[in-house]
């Protein structure tokens, strides 16, 4: 079976769901998911369809357009896609308030333009409304005087998707100014030992790396799935300042690194994922339990609904960091590692080093 995004624009007359149905019907496609959106030559109908393998998208194409639709475009889709509108858009609008420089991945993302779909509009191009030449662009104009070209071809945009972004674009606008960045704050470990747990910074490059070279090959193994002896400098930058996301770093007393922790917002809205390297020398001592449970109530306060870890089967000192943490969850075998997925709620467990 395959997964098909299909739209076709109609008539508004009574009778033409049930013509485009039928076609679907006749291919022995299932409907999954179904909207209908405005536009300035009739009502759009799309749909997401489950269809044979032996169906190509040409043929719901020359079905819906015996069956009267105009305009139509069949696609492959992801099952992301099928994500509830309203549970997508409501995600969307929490993490711009907190990030609202992350408005055209946001975009990008309501719209299902792809990666890399959407991007800032030089300010000196020439903004002359919603709609340009090409019915696959939409620019979507930001109250501050700026705007996000989005792009996504072979899938014109209708005015109801227009409506919808121009919504979303307002919420960074209306939202309180960010706090300023936080300087950390000091854990006391089990042992007695404080340490400073702050964000990531690109100067902390050299000291992280001279962290990894302090790490046995196993701890980078059991981190990375290999035992890579060094990161690039690219590699470290991202780690550290990530696109979308945050890092933490524990800050020693000695001002050495001991423990690098990031949360990672992943391609599907909602979702996190969580990964952890804590020093061989300042293992057992709390400090990675601390550090979940500070990335799980920032994933809270980022408004997203599930996290995930991937840890190799044999990493049980990974797992019950975990557990300790409150981020148990339900685990899966998939592909050589272990898949933790724990849902976002109000955490229960002390926010003290144990």
């Amino acid at each position: 079976m395959a997964l098909w995004r299909v739209r076709a624009q109609v008539d508004d007359d009574p009778g033409r769901l049930a013509r485009l149905t039928a076609v679907l019907a006749a291919h022995d496609a299932n409907v999954l998911g179904l909207n209908v959106q405005a536009c300035e030559g009739g009502p759009v109908d799309e749909f997401f369809v489950h269809a044979p393998a032996s169906v190509a998208g040409a043929d719901l194409e020359d079905g819906l357009i015996a069956a009267g639709g105009r305009s139509v475009v069949a696609r492959p889709a992801d099952a992301h896609e099928l994500v509830d509108g309203p549970t997508k858009a409501l995600v969307l609008a929490a993490h711009l308030r907190a990030h609202p420089e992350a408005l055209p991945q946001a975009l990008a993302e309501l719209l299902g333009a792809g990666p890399g779909g959407a991007d800032w509009l030089d300010p000196d191009a020439p903004l002359g409304g919603v709609y340009t030449d090409d019915p696959d662009v939409l620019y979507v104009p930001v109250p501050d005087g700026r705007a996000v070209r989005v792009s996504r071809p072979g899938m014109p945009f209708t005015m109801t998707e227009a409506a919808r972004a121009a919504a979303l674009a307002r919420i960074p606008s209306e939202a309180p100014l960010p706090p300023p960045a936080s300087t950390g704050t000091w854990l006391l470990l089990s042992d007695g030992t404080e340490v400073l747990v702050r964000p990531g910074r690109a100067e902390d490059g050299e000291q992280v790396q001279l962290m990894h070279d302090r790490c046995s090959a196993e701890s980078r193994r059991l981190r990375y799935f290999t035992s890579i002896p060094r990161l690039p400098r690219a590699a470290l930058e991202r780690l550290l300042v990530p696109r979308a996301g945050v890092t933490l770093v524990a800050v020693r007393p000695d001002g050495g690194i001991a423990a690098v922790g990031s949360l990672l917002h992943t391609s599907e809205p909602g979702s996190g994922e969580l990964a952890l390297l804590v020093e061989d020398a300042w293992q057992g001592r709390g400090l990675g339990t601390a550090m979940l449970r500070r990335l799980g109530s920032l994933a809270q306060a980022r408004g997203l609904a599930e996290l995930r870890a991937h840890v190799l089967p044999g990493n049980r000192k990974m797992l019950g960091v975990f557990e300790r943490a409150g981020l148990a969850g339900q685990r899966t075998f998939e592909e050589g590692v272990v898949r933790v997925s724990v849902p976002v709620v109000p955490s229960a467990v002390p926010g003290r080093c144990a």
